[in-house]
Formats: C-alpha cells, sequence, structure tokens
C-alpha cells in the first residue's frame, strides 16, 4: 500500500473516529484481514466460529471489495458484511468494542487502544522478520506503523512462548501484550472440512497416487517472485508427474504474479481465485514444497513430507532476513535440482515417509504450543480481557 493512500486511509479513519456518535458496544467484534478486501487467514475462522458459537456476539467483517462481498453476503448472510470505505460501514465498525486483524486495521486512526480492543491475530509464524524488523522500512514508514499499530494493539497473538520476544520486537509492542493462544485457521486441520476442496476446485482432476502441493513465498519485485528450478524445468516435471500419477498443485503467494505458469494434467495452480485460504486444503496435500513460507510450519501438525526449496537462500537471506537459522528449523530435505526433487517424491511414495518424523517434531513442539482447537478459548480470553 502506497504511502499516499495510507495517509487517506488515516485522515478519513480520524475523521470518522472524532465524529463517532456511540460508545462501542462490548457484543460487538469487527474482523479485517489483508487490505480489507479478502476473507483469509486467521480472521477469518474466528469469524466463523463467533458467527457459528456465540450468539451473544454479534460479528462484522470487513469487505471493501464489493464483488467479493456481494459473494460472501449471499453464501453466509448480507447482516455480517461491512465495507468501511462508506460512511455507514465506518460507523459500524466504530460501533465494535474488539477488533480482530490479521493484516492491517479495519478503519486506521490514532488513539484508539484507550476506546478499542485491538487484536492481531498474524497470519504466520515468523520465520522470516516481520514488520518493524523488515529491513526495507522507510524512516517515515516506521513512525507510521509505531503510531497507528504498535500503539493501538491490544495483544498480538502467536504459538509458543519462544516466540513471545520476536512479535513484540517485530510489532514494537510489551511482550506482556504477546499471548499464546495459537492460530484459529489451524483447527480446520483437526477437522473433515478441508479434505474436500480438491475435489470441488478441480471435478476433472484424473487419478493420482499422491497429492503435492508447492507454496513458495513472496519476494520483492520481479512480480513478487523469482522462477524456480520447477518452474524452469516444468517440461520434464510435468512428464514425471504424469508417469508416477502425481498431483502437482503450485501456490503462489497472495501478492505473487502466477501468470507465467501454464497448468496441464497433473500439474494445477491454485491461487487465490480458486482458493483464498490455503489452509483450507492442507488436510487434502500429502506432500509439501515450500522455500521460506511460514505454511510448512502449520503444516507440521498434520506431521506429513516436508521439502524445501532454498534456491535463493543466500540472496533472500539478504534482503529480508531469518529470525532463526534456516537450516536447524526445516525438518526436510533440501532439493537443489529436479532430479532430487523426482528421487525424494518417488522414495515418498515407495516408503510412505521421508525419514524426517523425529526432526519434525522437535520443530513442531518448538512452535507450538497451543492445544488445537483453539478458537473458543480465544473468545473466552478475550471477554476476560472486556
Amino acid at each position: 500500500m502506497g504511502m499516499m493512500k495510507k495517509l487517506a486511509l488515516l485522515r478519513n479513519g480520524q475523521r470518522a473516529y472524532r465524529k463517532r456518535k456511540e460508545e462501542p458496544k462490548d457484543n460487538i467484534w469487527l474482523f479485517s484481514s489483508t487490505d480489507n478486501s479478502h476473507f483469509n487467514y486467521n480472521s477469518k475462522y474466528l469469524f466463523l466460529y463467533v458467527k457459528n458459537h456465540l450468539p451473544d456476539i454479534t460479528p462484522y467483517y470487513v469487505m471493501n471489495d464489493s464483488k467479493k462481498k456481494a459473494e460472501l453476503s449471499e453464501r453466509y448472510g448480507a447482516q455480517y458484511f461491512i465495507d468501511t470505505s462508506t460512511e455507514e460501514g465506518m460507523a459500524k465498525a466504530l460501533s465494535a468494542r474488539v477488533w480482530f486483524t490479521s493484516a492491517g486495521l479495519p478503519l486506521y486512526a490514532s488513539g484508539l487502544a484507550k476506546d478499542y480492543l485491538i487484536i492481531n491475530l498474524w497470519h504466520g509464524i515468523p520465520l522470516k522478520k516481520i514488520a518493524l524488523m523488515e529491513q526495507n522500512y522507510s524512516k517515515f514508514g516506521r513512525m507510521y506503523f509505531k503510531r497507528i499499530f504498535s500503539r493501538n494493539y491490544s495483544a498480538v497473538v502467536t504459538s509458543s512462548q519462544g516466540l513471545a520476544p520476536i512479535m513484540a520486537q517485530s510489532f514494537q509492542v510489551p511482550e506482556a501484550c504477546v499471548k499464546v493462544w495459537g492460530h484459529p485457521r489451524n483447527d480446520v486441520l483437526f477437522g473433515e472440512e478441508g479434505r474436500k476442496y480438491l475435489k470441488e476446485i478441480y471435478p476433472d482432476l484424473p487419478k493420482y497416487k499422491m497429492s503435492v502441493l508447492y507454496a513458495p513465498t513472496y519476494r520483492d519485485g520481479n512480480g513478487g517472485r523469482e522462477l524456480s528450478l520447477i518452474e524452469r524445468q516444468m517440461e520434464e516435471l510435468q512428464v514425471f508427474l504424469q508417469e508416477q500419477g502425481i498431483l502437482f498443485c503450485m501456490r503462489g503467494h497472495i501478492l505473487a504474479d502466477t501468470e507465467a505458469v501454464t497448468e496441464t494434467g497433473y500439474f494445477r495452480l491454485l491461487g487465490e481465485e480458486r482458493l483464498e485460504e490455503v489452509t483450507d486444503v492442507l488436510p487434502d496435500i500429502g506432500v509439501l514444497i515450500t522455500d521460506y513460507s511460514s505454511v510448512y510450519l502449520d503444516y507440521l501438525l498434520l506431521d506429513r513430507p516436508i521439502l524445501f526449496l532454498p534456491f535463493d537462500e543466500k540472496e533472500y537471506e539478504k534482503e529480508r532476513g531469518f529470525n532463526f537459522e534456516y537450516e536447524s528449523v526445516t525438518p526436510g530435505k533440501k532439493i537443489r535440482s529436479v532430479g532430487e526433487l523426482k528421487q525424494a517424491l518417488l522414495e515418498i511414495i515407495e516408503t510412505g515417509t521421508d525419514g524426517y518424523e523425529k526432526e519434525r517434531r522437535q520443530i513442531r513442539e518448538k512452535f507450538h504450543e497451543a492445544a488445537y482447537p483453539v478458537s473458543g478459548a480465544i473468545c473466552r480470553h478475550v471477554k476476560e480481557m472486556l
């Protein structure tokens, strides 16, 4: 989001906040996520939990994309979705005492902390540097972040006590403000809901022995992505996938451009237009492949094989930076060629394992302390804070 747009949002939000006509109500809770135009991340799942299980709470979800708002209204009910680019939407947002966000804020203003309980659920475990620990923030950007985000947060949620200092430093909040409550989106990993998505998304799928998801992370520049060895040698990989009956899905980052990649047969694109939240499909994935995306840290809860393609690790570490030594927290084979990838997948098909069970357990225990499902417990914690 450009600085001019940020300042415009701040002016509009500050004006609406000053003109607020009534005090916010404890039984109205507000949810928002990426750019107030996505139904994703932890906000989505906690919103659905509140909607379905807490009749004493009125939940609103901010959706400023008119097309998506219409789709969600038809699916869940128009009364739940508001547009904070309108005066009516801002008024409804300001009527909610509790705000949950996974990225950004539902409405931008300074001084909100004295009237609102603002919970940053975030959207992942910080393998790489995030927020104010990123190296590419300008001086003005840091000042803006601290004023609008850091000083407004009542709590920042994470999944283990060991992550608390990192989250506190990343968002410039006191460590006591960081809550080890777990991530609501991971609740779906422990139900049957996620095991139907692949067939719904791809009704024409061929029979396959194993499903694989390749989910690279976002990179600044170059459309937010770099061509990995998978994409550079797609033709060779396609032949292998068909011979072995392996369904291979590629999921680019929400900000990345994947138009250069064409899907065929056993290779399918799993972009946001088909599946807004990748967590939904993880229960139906047999092997995950990534580079530096924290999706693998969620996937650890399923205890299934993970392969890593850190083809530009040194460059990425220099540009973005890691909070942990990469090799020590990535429990799986590091793939450097399509040949190595093919061999690793064949071994998993033949043996049913990748031999990293012990390492996965150690990293899982390091990063996940909350007992899932967590949505109900988070709601109880928030009511206690009120």
